[in-house]
């Protein structure tokens, strides 16, 4: 068919004519009202204020109040973005000339992407790690446990403890995967006990918990825990058995792969100390006082309060009859890194990466750990593998177990500070030899914050 010429299209561009106020060309200003109004159709509807709990987001209200579930005081909601509008929004995002939109088969966020090179970035600065093969197959690997009374002072007074072989804690149980653990725990004390392997999937008669999966070990008895290892990791044991492990009787347990990384590694076991007998902590707890707060210098005084701003605050909590705003219930007087608040390694040197294998054997404590030679990258958790993570600092949560990986930038000696997290007392594991690098410490919580937040969680109407 015979083609025919196009008429010539109108530009937006076209100059106005001056004289007569009018678009030169076709295009009328009508059409062009038209193009301009196109922003007002693509402006946000604007919606009526609805106010919401946090503790409770199903609840929704017109109007500021109290949560009728928590009588937490409702926050305003924000404003939901219109599906429409959001998708013209990405539409009109700009593209440099040359570049083409990232492909997003993946369905990956940005938060993702930032994960992901934080991992990529881990991966990079830990390097090749070798891997040492096991040369032994499957066995039976025999230890004896001898668990008796002793005497410590972490705090300048003579206390009871109970150890196991003599050492708080007790002795690192190593296994390979496939092996076959068989541990013979001997009762020399004048009570009854057990001991529970935290985390370790086994035969239930085996899981050391008294009067449950077996009976206790009488005083000058012994109980074998016979189990096949099936998993790899660290992991952590105990006594089950009273009270016994706020005293002294935990350990850590290791279990090696078959092909485990070719790296140096430390046990470490996380603890804390008090000089009170557990049963009276327990009463005290029971009790819900101030004492351990006041014995911490965290029982918001008056004087704090007026001095900070906070009088009304304090006044509500007291009106409230709420306790002091503490995040540890407890007044621990030692903290403790391997049975020490101050534990050196000094075998390591410049450019040796080593592995923390990393158990919380705290009877309540979290602990922040913030390492002064650079990044933590995390490697497991709770005896799995992870992929790498480097972070600042990180918490460890009571039997919680972390694998970590930490550098020693230089021939020195770096902290790795551990800080339980109401952040009254630390403990120092310091790694390398020479001139000491201590790692900065956290600063001390703001209470008044936490206490607002509380006052407004309570109604007192009914």
């Amino acid at each position: 068919m015979k083609l025919v010429k196009e008429k010539p299209k109108a530009s937006v561009n076209k100059q106005m004519d001056k004289t007569k106020g009018a678009p030169v060309g076709d295009m009328k200003m009508d059409e062009m009202k038209g193009m301009n109004m196109s922003k007002k159709e693509n402006s946000p509807i604007s919606q009526p204020t609805t106010y919401t709990c946090v503790m409770h987001p199903e609840i929704h209200s017109g109007k500021p109040g109290n949560c009728p579930k928590c009588g937490m005081k409702l926050v305003k909601e924000k404003p939901k973005v219109n599906a429409d509008s959001k998708a013209q929004d990405n539409m009109k995002m700009s593209v440099k000339d040359g570049d083409e939109k990232p492909d997003n088969k993946d369905g990956m966020q940005p938060d993702d992407n930032e994960v992901l090179a934080n991992i990529n970035m881990a991966k990079k600065n830990l390097g090749p790690i070798k891997t040492s093969t096991s040369q032994t197959g499957p066995r039976t690997v025999r230890y004896d446990l001898y668990v008796k009374d002793t005497i410590v002072n972490y705090s300048g007074k003579a206390k009871r403890a109970i150890a196991i072989n003599g050492t708080i804690p007790g002795p690192v149980l190593t296994f390979t995967e496939g092996d076959t653990a068989a541990v013979y725990v001997h009762n020399l004390m004048k009570e009854e006990t057990s001991m529970h392997w935290h985390g370790v999937f086994l035969p239930n008669q085996f899981d050391g918990v008294p009067y449950l999966t077996q009976m206790p070990i009488k005083p000058g008895g012994t109980h074998l825990y016979k189990f096949p290892v099936i998993q790899n990791g660290t992991y952590w044991y105990h006594s089950h058995f009273a009270l016994q492990e706020q005293i002294g009787m935990y350990g850590i347990l290791i279990f090696n792969k078959r092909n485990e990384p070719k790296i140096p590694t430390l046990p470490v076991v996380l603890s804390d100390w008090i000089d009170k007998r557990p049963e009276l902590v327990h009463r005290m707890l029971h009790n819900a006082s101030d004492w351990f707060a006041i014995q911490k210098g965290s029982t918001q005084s008056y004087t704090e309060a007026i001095r900070k701003g906070q009088f009304k605050t304090k006044l509500t909590n007291e009106w409230k009859r709420m306790t002091a705003m503490d995040v540890s219930d407890v007044a621990y007087d030692s903290f403790l890194i391997n049975g020490k608040t101050i534990n050196e390694q000094q075998q390591f040197k410049a450019g040796d990466q080593v592995k923390l294998r990393i158990a919380n054997g705290g009877a309540s404590s979290y602990f922040w750990l913030n390492y002064s030679g650079g990044k933590i990258t995390v490697v497991g958790n709770d005896g799995n593998d992870v992929e790498p993570v480097e972070v600042d600092r990180m918490i460890i949560a009571t039997s919680e177990t972390y694998d970590i990986i930490v550098t020693i930038p230089d021939n020195k000696s770096y902290e790795l500070l551990v800080t339980p997290e109401d952040r009254t007392k630390s403990a120092s594991l310091w790694l390398g030899s020479g001139t000491k690098v201590p790692a900065a410490p956290l600063p001390k919580l703001k209470y008044f914050p936490g206490m607002k937040m509380m006052n407004e969680m309570m109604a007192m109407n009914g």
